[in-house]
């Protein structure tokens, strides 16, 4: 079982959950808002964010990964949510919540991945 300190410490050449993910498309039946992020930081915290109308909400969240199960929770309150998770080509996170899926794919930093060319 992970704990707090390390929610997501894995071995070597395992894809890690840290980082900031965008929802890429869900089943109709979980009713994601528009704009969905996920960004997991250390030390267990969780931003949530998504659209509403005009405004940008943000949720704090904690989480604790145990095995291939994200566990999620809203520090001012006592409903959690678990969903199976797992990596699928081209590190996309494909959340299982009990038969509905939603695939997000990971944010690269500005400048990752952009060759830079002289000339």
């Amino acid at each position: 079982m992970a704990s707090n300190d390390g929610p997501d410490e894995r071995a070597p050449g395992v894809p890690s959950l840290l980082g900031r993910w965008h929802l890429l498309r869900a089943d109709r039946a979980l009713d994601f808002a528009p704009g969905v992020t996920m960004e997991f930081r250390p030390g267990g915290r969780l931003l949530y964010a998504f659209e509403v109308g005009d405004q940008r909400q943000v949720l704090q969240l904690v989480y604790r990964v145990e095995d291939n199960v994200l566990h999620t929770e809203h520090p001012d309150t006592t409903h959690e949510v678990a969903a199976v998770f797992a990596f699928g080509p081209g590190d996309v996170l494909i959340f299982d919540f009990g038969g509905t899926n939603a695939w997000f794919i990971r944010e690269l930093p500005a400048d990752a991945g952009l060759g830079h060319r002289d000339g």
